[in-house]
């Protein structure tokens, strides 16, 4: 009776290791897979990335939005040079402003760059 209680104690140790061996492959083997596959798929290798990239950047919708936006800017870009007139601005205020208007035209420029 020991020598089968010995084979099945040693049946039970080597399948848990079996198990726990072949799972932790499994495992490493599909986050590989995932990861290449996810890889290619953001670089444009499989699936329709291009071309959904062209037809997104002619769609009527986002040229609208950059019309909207260069629009907006142009507005807010106005405001703050007017702001800018005025010559009771504390030293804060000027730098502030002149760093908000520095932005609204780095937004103009590649708003328009993108038309």
């Amino acid at each position: 009776m020991s020598k089968y209680r010995d084979g099945a104690r040693i049946v039970a140790t080597e399948t848990r290791w079996t198990f726990f061996r072949f799972f932790s492959i499994f495992a490493t083997i599909v986050i590989l897979l995932s990861l290449l596959f996810f890889g290619m798929k953001a670089i444009g290798l499989i699936g329709k990335t291009a071309v959904e990239r062209v037809v997104f950047e002619q769609s009527y919708q986002r040229s609208e939005s950059l019309k909207s936006q260069i629009a907006m800017d142009e507005a807010n870009l106005t405001e703050i040079n007017a702001q800018l007139m005025n010559p009771n601005l504390d030293e804060n205020t000027r730098f502030n402003l002149e760093a908000q208007a520095r932005a609204a035209r780095i937004r103009i420029a590649t708003a328009k760059g993108q038309q």
